[in-house]
């Protein structure tokens, strides 16, 4: 019988997959964030929950494991005894966040961005962006202010359904808003944020979007989404 496999393959050598294991986790704790493809992301999770861990540990063991598995010890070592170790002090595991954002031109790999978590500042996060982004767009074809409706979704349970797929669907459907209300709600406790201020927030990111329809005809575009969205991009198709 095939027994388990230890780890993710990634279709190298075990001599490759290592090097590019440990550049790839030394840049994720050297700058917070990085985009790669998912498999990556995810075995890259698994290595630097332990980096974290042994930083964490802070003996003088743990530092020598440290600096003989990463590069740029003299920049990556202080960060994971005293930075992360200050910020995850009262966290078990679970230090990093991997975000799909679609599939790359070319070979169609799916692609991830993996962060470490910022418990201080959760608003600095991949993730607030695209949820701000996401209930952005909602607003723009809604045309309403958004943030109330999405946080309190309604089931309309005396609506008629032409069969049962069509009443399926509809569920589904709620399941889904729901699930979504509850991710706006957690956004706004690690945030601090009351309900307004995120509508705030939505709205000049509506007024961003709105600039870029505007200038969607110019030559210049790429480089003025960059400018207004250094990190996370939006695509205008």
């Amino acid at each position: 019988m095939h027994g388990a496999s230890a780890h993710r393959k990634l279709n190298m050598t075990s001599a490759v997959r290592r090097l590019v294991l440990r550049n790839l986790t030394t840049d994720l704790i050297k700058y917070g964030r990085l985009e790669t493809t998912v498999p990556r992301a995810k075995e890259l999770r698994r290595l630097v929950d332990k980096m974290i861990t042994l930083g964490k540990r802070g003996t003088v063991h743990d530092r020598h494991q440290i600096e003989a598995y990463l590069f740029q010890a003299k920049a990556v070592v202080p960060l994971l005894m005293d930075t992360y170790a200050k910020r995850f002090a009262t966290r078990p595991g679970g230090f990093t966040r991997v975000i799909p954002i679609g599939y790359r031109k070319g070979d169609h790999a799916p692609m991830a961005v993996i962060e470490i978590l910022n418990t201080d500042k959760p608003e600095a996060e991949v993730s607030f962006s695209y949820l701000v982004r996401s209930l952005a767009s909602m607003q723009l074809n809604e045309e309403t202010k958004i943030v109330n409706v999405a946080l309190a979704p309604t089931f309309d349970a005396k609506a008629v359904y032409p069969n049962k797929r069509a009443f399926k669907q509809a569920l589904d459907e709620q399941a889904i808003k729901e699930r979504f209300a509850m991710k706006i709600k957690k956004a706004m406790t690690n945030a601090k944020l009351s309900a307004e201020q995120l509508q705030e927030i939505v709205d000049k990111d509506v007024e961003h979007t709105k600039e870029l329809y505007e200038k969607e005809d110019s030559k210049k575009i790429n480089a003025y989404v960059k400018e207004i969205w250094p990190e996370n991009a939006p695509s205008l198709r």
